[in-house]
C-alpha cells in the first residue's frame, strides 16, 4: 500500500509490513498499518482535520531521529531499536482533535 500523505519521504520499507520513511534530515519514521486505518478513519470522518493532524505528525519527525507511529505502544507491531512511540491518541490530543476510533458491531444480539 502506497501512503501518499508521505510521498515527500522516501520509503525505505525493509518488510512487507511497516512502512519506514527516511526523511532528508537523516531521520527515520514508522507507520504501522493500524495508525494508517485509525488515521485515514479520522480523515473520512473529519476531512478538514487532515492537515492538522499530518502537521502534527511531521512535527514529531522533525524532533525526533527516529520515531514509530504505531496502534499499541506496549505491544508494538516490530522492535523499533531506540525509536520514539507514538499512538493515534498522542497526535490527535497534541491538536486537540475529539475521536473515538471505534466501530460500531452490529446491534442484534445473540
Amino acid at each position: 500500500m502506497k501512503y501518499e500523505e508521505f510521498s515527500e519521504f522516501k520509503d525505505i520499507t525493509d518488510n512487507k509490513f511497516v512502512k519506514k520513511f527516511l526523511c532528508e534530515n537523516g531521520n527515520v519514521f514508522y507507520v504501522e498499518p493500524a495508525f494508517y486505518t485509525q488515521f485515514t478513519g479520522l480523515i473520512e470522518r473529519y476531512p478538514e482535520q487532515k492537515d492538522t493532524f499530518l502537521n502534527e505528525m511531521k512535527s514529531q519527525i522533525a524532533k525526533n531521529k527516529k520515531i514509530a507511529f504505531v496502534y499499541d505502544f506496549e505491544n508494538p507491531f516490530l522492535d523499533y531499536e531506540d525509536a520514539i512511540l507514538r499512538e493515534f491518541t498522542d497526535i490527535t490530543d497534541a491538536c486537540k482533535i475529539f475521536y473515538e476510533d471505534k466501530s460500531r458491531g452490529s446491534d442484534y444480539g445473540d
